[in-house]
């Protein structure tokens, strides 16, 4: 079997590189993937916030200065989403958009 376009027969070796390249960009395609999925999502309930929590929370200011004392650093930040605690993790950093976060925090209204 020949190559479209090209001389040469299909090798073995060949089939065997675009395998390792596939696997290579399933593994690229996944991390992306589990990158879309973690971080905050919309209605999340933040309950930790690195060390901000229900219990020492005083206002917005509290997360603002975690945020800006931890660029570049993992923060672990805990949520109730759709009823579950979920567990998350965060790395604030510089983007195009305003702030470190890439969303906007508000405190709930009860």
């Amino acid at each position: 079997m020949a190559e479209p376009g090209g001389s040469r027969p299909v090798t073995v070796s060949d089939v065997q590189q675009l395998v390792k390249r596939k696997d290579e960009i399933e593994a690229q395609i996944k991390a992306c993937y589990e990158l879309l999925e973690a971080g905050l999502q919309v209605d999340d309930e933040i309950v930790e916030f690195g060390s901000v929590n229900v219990n020492n929370f005083q206002n917005m200011q509290n997360i603002a200065t975690v945020v800006q004392h931890s660029e570049g650093r993992p923060l672990s930040v805990t949520v109730i989403r759709s009823g579950k605690k979920v567990h998350v993790g965060l790395t604030p950093k510089r983007w195009a958009g305003k702030g470190l976060l890439g969303c906007n925090i508000i405190p709930l209204q009860r």
